[in-house]
C-alpha cells in the first residue's frame, strides 16, 4: 500500500510539473487575441489563466492515475508483505 501511495504522489508531482512546463506553450500557440483587446487585457488574461489552471489540474490527475495503473500492474507481484516478529 505504501508503494502505491508513493507512486501516485510521484505521478501527480511529475504530471503537474510537466503540465506547468508545457501548458503555457500550448496556450500561447492556441490563443489568438481578439481585435477588441486593444486596451482591455482582462478578459484574455482571465481566459488564459483559467485554461492554465485546468491543464495543471488534469495533468496532475492524469499523472496520478497513470502511476497508479503502473503501480498496480508492474509492482503487482512485489508486495511489501514482510511481517516482523516482536
Amino acid at each position: 500500500m505504501k508503494k502505491t501511495i508513493r507512486m501516485v504522489a510521484i505521478g501527480s508531482v511529475l504530471g503537474g510539473l510537466a503540465t506547468s512546463w508545457l501548458a503555457p506553450k500550448a496556450i500561447a500557440w492556441y490563443f489568438t487575441p481578439p481585435i477588441e483587446m486593444a486596451l482591455n487585457c482582462k478578459v484574455p488574461i482571465e481566459w488564459a489563466l483559467h485554461k492554465l489552471q485546468l491543464a495543471q489540474l488534469f495533468g496532475t490527475l492524469g499523472g496520478a492515475v497513470l502511476f497508479l495503473v503502473l503501480s498496480l500492474t508492474v509492482f503487482k507481484g512485489k508486495d511489501e508483505t514482510s511481517v516482523e516478529s516482536i
